[in-house]
Parts: structure tokens; sequence; C-alpha cells
């Protein structure tokens, strides 16, 4: 599991870097919400393949790919939700306050993301 969680780091740290960064674009010009969406959408895609193959070895489904998706989807709204309070009642900035999210959901998407991507074997009954 070792492995698998500094692979998630790596593989996730990569996607974080790019949609952080794209982030810190957008909000130049778009309203933090609509670019955390925009940056959202890209790392669904990057991060699903990404830790289905790189990090858990599994292989790629629409089963997987739904309850990834629903499992970005509820992070999506924590981070959503992070980001609101943050900003209006912590007085961060879009920047801090996308920070903030991303350090707290990282614990809960590689716990829940292994659950649904990895190939699992059921024991005969």
């Amino acid at each position: 599991m070792l492995r698998q969680g500094l692979r998630f780091l790596v593989v996730g740290g990569a996607n974080t870097a790019i949609t952080y960064g794209l982030y810190c674009v957008l909000v130049i010009w778009w309203h933090p919400q609509l670019a955390w969406l925009t940056v959202f959408l890209l790392g669904l895609a990057l991060g699903f393949y990404g830790h289905t193959k790189l990090v858990f070895g599994g292989r790629l489904g629409h089963r997987k790919a739904l309850g990834y998706t629903l499992l970005q989807l509820l992070l999506y709204a924590l981070s959503s939700s992070l980001i609101y309070v943050a900003m209006q009642l912590a007085g961060l900035g879009p920047r801090a306050a996308a920070a903030l999210a991303i350090v707290v959901n990282v614990p809960i998407s590689f716990v829940v993301s292994r659950w649904i991507l990895s190939d699992r074997v059921h024991a005969a009954t």
C-alpha cells in the first residue's frame, strides 16, 4: 500500500500541478468557481486514467468511471464549500483557499479511489 500511496501522490501531484497552475491563470480573468469547475473537469479525465492505470494497475471500465466521477463530484462539492468558507469567513484569497481544499481532499481521495479503481479478485463462494 505504501508504493500505491507514493504513486498516488506522484500522479495526483502532477495532475494537481497542471490543474492548479491552470486555475491560477484562469482566475485572473474568470470567477474562482468557474475556474475551479474548468480545472476540475480536466483533472477528472487525467486523474481517472492515471490513477486507474498507473497507481492501482486496474483496467479502465464504465463502472469505475462512474464511481470515480461520483467520488470526484463529492470532492468537488467539498472543495467548493471549503473555498467559499475560506474566502468569506477566513479571508483567504482564491489561490490559498484552493490550496487548502486540495490538502483536505487528498487523503479522502486516496482511500476511496483505491477501493473504486483497484481490480478486486472475488473469492469463490
